[in-house]
C-alpha cells in the first residue's frame, strides 16, 4: 500500500471560512467566496478565537517563560511593553571585569542568542538632497512599514557630520499606541531613539543630508549583573559576537562571571501563570506558591526583601501584573514559570492557525455554527452537539496526564 509519508496538513483562514460556509449551505463546494463574506466570517472566526481562550484550552498553548526581577522590586508588568520577561531568554556570564561607563562587554558564549541588530534595517544608505520623507526600503519593511523584531530603539547612522538636522520617527508600540519623536543627527556615528517603537511606519528629515545615511534598529535586549547587585538593562548595538557593544554605557563595574542575560522580545500577556519557581545561581530550581488576591493583599509588608517564595498574577487588559514576594534581593536568581499563552491571531487569507490539526474541524463546525444567524440559516441541534462535541474532544485530547491526589479532610 503506498502511503503519502505525509503528516503536515495545515488549513488556511480562508480555507476554514470556506468549509463553514459550504457545511450551512451559503455556498457549493469550491464557488468562489465574495469578499464581503471574507470580511465578514474573518470577523467572526477572530472573536471566536479570543473567546476560545477564556476556555481552558490548548495544553500546546503553555509556555515556559523567564522573568528577570530587579533588586529591592516586587512588581512587574508582563506583555510586549512590559518588564523583563520572556519565552526566549538566554543567561551566560561576563568572561571580563567591565568598568563603570564601559559600552562593551565580552561574554563567555552566545549560544541560544538571536542576531536581531539590524543597521538599515528601516532606510538603506542614501544621502538626502532636501527636507522630506526618506524612502522606507530596508529588509524589516514591508509595505511601507517597518516591522521590528520587538519593542525595542531606532538607530539613525551616518558616514558624516549631520548633527546640523533633525529626524523625526513615527510608528506605534505593540500595543498599537502612536509614538513619535524628534532625534538630532549623527556625527559619523550612530544616535538612538529615546522612545521604543513596534513598528515605524515614517522617517523624514529637516534638511539636506552630508553623509551616508541608514536607518535601523538595535539589537536584542541585555541586561548586565552590576556589582552593586542591580541590572543594568541597555539593547545590543551590535552584530551579535562574544565582545559585544551596549546602547548605554555601565552604570557600575561589573565583575567577572557576572550574569549576563539576553532575549529577543517581550512576553505577550499571559492569560493565566500555570506554575513558577526560583532559579538560583547553580540553576537549581525551588518551586514558588501561587498566592490568591486575597492572600496577596493581607501580607502585612509587600515591600519586604529576601528570598522570593510566593507569587501573585493579577491578568489586567494589555498588561498582567507579577507581583513576588518577598521582594528581589539577589538579582543572580530569577523566576521561570509555566504561562498560558495567548493563542496567535489570523490576519490575512493565507494565515494558518496556532493550534494542532486536530483544531482544524472543530474550528470550521464552531466557525459554522456562528456564523448561521447572519444568514438565516437554522441549524439543527444535531449540528450544533456535534459542533461543541469536537470541541470538547479536542480539548480531552490536550489535557496533560497527571495523577490525581484527593485529600480527606
Amino acid at each position: 500500500m503506498a502511503t503519502s509519508g505525509r503528516y503536515t496538513y495545515r488549513a488556511t483562514r480562508d480555507e476554514i471560512i470556506q468549509e463553514a460556509l459550504e457545511l450551512i449551505g451559503v455556498y457549493d463546494p469550491g464557488e468562489t467566496l465574495d469578499p464581503g463574506d471574507i470580511t465578514s466570517c474573518t470577523r467572526t472566526l477572530r472573536l471566536m478565537l479570543q473567546n476560545f481562550r477564556a476556555d481552558d484550552i490548548g495544553l500546546w498553548a503553555n509556555k515556559e517563560a523567564i522573568l528577570f526581577p530587579q533588586k529591592n522590586s516586587y512588581s512587574y508588568n508582563l506583555g510586549p511593553t512590559g518588564d523583563h520577561c520572556s519565552i526566549s531568554a538566554v543567561r551566560t556570564e561576563l568572561a571580563s571585569a567591565a568598568a563603570s561607563g564601559a559600552t562593551s562587554i565580552t561574554v563567555d558564549a552566545t549560544t541560544g542568542m538571536a542576531d536581531n541588530f539590524d543597521q538599515d534595517g528601516i532606510c538603506t544608505a542614501v544621502t538626502p538632497a532636501a527636507s522630506g520623507a526618506m524612502t522606507m526600503n530596508g529588509a524589516l519593511v514591508t509595505n511601507s512599514i517597518a516591522y521590528m523584531p520587538s519593542q525595542r530603539k531606532v538607530l539613525i547612522y551616518s558616514s558624516g557630520n549631520d548633527s546640523g538636522v533633525t529626524f523625526t520617527v513615527t510608528g506605534k508600540d505593540a500595543n498599537g499606541v502612536s509614538v513619535s519623536e524628534t532625534i538630532t543627527g549623527p556625527n559619523a556615528t550612530i544616535v538612538y531613539s529615546s522612545e521604543t517603537y513596534f513598528t515605524v511606519t515614517a522617517v523624514s528629515i529637516s534638511g539636506a543630508g552630508i553623509g551616508s545615511i541608514e536607518v535601523g534598529c538595535v539589537g536584542d535586549n541585555v541586561g548586565v549583573e552590576l556589582d552593586g547587585g542591580t541590572v543594568h538593562w541597555t539593547y545590543l548595538a551590535g552584530a551579535l559576537s562574544t565582545t559585544v557593544s551596549l546602547v548605554t554605557a555601565l552604570t557600575g563595574s561589573a565583575a567577572v562571571d557576572n550574569h549576563i542575560y539576553v532575549y529577543d522580545k517581550e512576553i505577550e500577556r499571559p492569560d493565566e501563570i500555570i506554575e513558577a519557581r526560583r532559579r538560583n545561581a547553580d540553576a537549581k530550581d525551588v518551586p514558588l506558591i501561587l498566592m490568591s488576591r486575597d492572600k496577596y493583599e493581607r501580607l502585612a509588608n509587600k515591600t519586604d526583601t529576601g528570598t522570593i517564595n510566593s507569587v501573585y498574577y493579577d491578568r489586567q487588559t494589555n498588561l498582567g501584573v507579577l507581583k513576588t514576594w518577598p521582594a528581589c534581593a539577589d538579582v543572580q536568581e530569577y523566576i521561570p514559570m509555566t504561562v498560558r499563552y495567548p493563542l496567535e491571531d489570523v490576519v490575512s487569507s493565507t494565515d494558518e492557525f496556532d493550534m494542532p490539526q486536530e483544531w482544524l474541524l472543530p474550528l470550521a463546525w464552531n466557525l459554522a455554527a456562528l456564523i448561521a444567524p447572519k444568514y438565516g440559516k437554522e441549524l439543527s441541534q444535531t449540528f450544533l452537539i456535534r459542533a461543541e462535541s469536537m470541541k470538547q474532544i479536542c480539548k480531552d485530547y490536550d489535557r496533560e496526564n497527571a495523577s490525581i491526589t484527593i485529600v480527606m479532610q
